[in-house]
């Protein structure tokens, strides 16, 4: 068994997401899904076409992570475990759900 902890202290067996991390990750989620805490669309395209060009991006799913990478690109706190995009300002949708569509 390999344990790793990350800047945060959340710690991880194996390079596996923690129980507290999925429920972390569900939450901004559903979040970002209503409007609440979701990246803008230029954020969130940004994020998407980094992750399908990564060699870490597998049946979508981040192999470092372990993160569903279409819902995680979404929440605007979330950021690329391998560093290659950050957490941005969140936006106010108003209306719209966190992938554009109307309400």
């Amino acid at each position: 068994m390999k344990w790793r902890a990350d800047k945060d202290g959340n710690v991880t067996i194996d390079g596996k997401p923690t129980v507290g991390d999925v429920i972390r990750g569900v939450v901004g989620v559903a979040q970002a899904a209503t409007g609440y805490g979701a990246a803008s669309q230029q954020d969130y395209r940004a994020r998407w076409a980094i992750c399908t060009s990564c060699d870490q991006h597998d049946a979508g799913r981040c192999l470092s992570c372990g993160c569903f990478t279409g819902a995680k690109v979404r929440v605007a706190r979330e950021e690329c475990p391998m560093g290659k995009w950050l957490a941005v300002a969140a936006v106010t949708t108003e209306g719209q759900s966190c992938c554009g569509k109307s309400r």
